[in-house]
C-alpha cells in the first residue's frame, strides 16, 4: 500500500495505517535526528515528538506539495534545529559515536578485518567532522545527500531561500574537503 493510501486511512481513523507509516519511516527519521543532534537518546525523544506531531497534524499534509517522507523529514529537521537552538549545541558536538553494524555491499570479495576496521574508522571520522559544522550546514548536507532531497525541498524544510541552501552546501562541502585533506584522507 502506498503512503497516500495509508495517510487517507489514518485520516479515516485507522490507527494501524499510522503504525505502518511509523514502521516505514522510523529508521530514516531517527538517523536524521541522530546526525543533527549528535545524541542518541535525545534523537529517540525527538523521533517520538515528530511522530506525535505528524499524527496530530496529519490533516495538514498535502500530497500535492510532496511526499509524506519529505514532509516528515522536514518536520524532523525543523524540530531538531529548534531543539538545538534551545540547548547549547557546542556541548553535544564532541559526542562519542557508537557505530552500528557496517554493511560492505560495495566489496566484491569478503572484506578483511583490517578493511572493516579502516572503513569504520573513516566513517566515524567523517561523522565527527560533520558534527563540527554549524547546524544549518549540517542539516542542508544531510537532507541533500543523506535523504536525497532536491534543493527546493531542502530550502522548504529549512525555511530559507534556495540560494542560502546552495551557500550552506558549498561551505559545508568545502569545510569537509579541507579537513579531510588536513587529515590525509583526500
Amino acid at each position: 500500500m502506498d503512503e497516500r493510501e495509508l495517510v487517507q486511512r489514518c485520516l479515516q481513523g485507522d490507527y494501524q495505517a499510522f503504525d505502518e507509516l511509523v514502521a516505514r519511516y522510523r529508521e530514516r527519521t531517527y538517523s536524521l535526528a541522530v546526525h543533527l543532534l549528535a545524541d542518541r537518546e535525545w534523537a529517540e525523544d525527538m523521533v517520538q515528538e515528530v511522530f506525535l506531531r505528524a499524527f496530530q497534524r496529519l490533516a495538514l499534509f498535502d500530497p500535492n506539495k510532496g511526499t509524506f517522507a519529505s514532509w516528515l523529514m522536514t518536520m524532523t529537521t525543523r524540530l531538531c534545529l529548534n531543539a538545538l537552538k534551545k540547548r547549547n549545541a557546542e556541548t553535544h558536538r564532541q559526542m562519542a559515536w557508537e557505530e552500528e553494524a557496517t554493511e560492505f555491499e560495495w566489496w566484491e570479495e569478503v572484506p578483511t578485518p583490517e578493511e572493516i576496521w579502516w572503513a569504520t574508522q573513516q566513517r566515524l571520522f567523517v561523522r565527527r567532522l560533520l558534527m563540527t559544522l554549524p547546524p544549518p550546514q549540517r542539516a542542508a548536507l544531510l537532507l541533500r545527500y543523506g535523504e536525497g532531497m532536491s534543493l527546493q525541498e531542502v530550502a522548504q524544510a529549512l525555511q530559507v531561500p534556495v540560494g542560502t541552501v546552495k551557500a550552506w552546501l558549498f561551505r559545508g562541502r568545502e569545510t569537509l574537503r579541507r579537513k579531510l585533506k588536513e587529515a590525509g584522507l583526500l
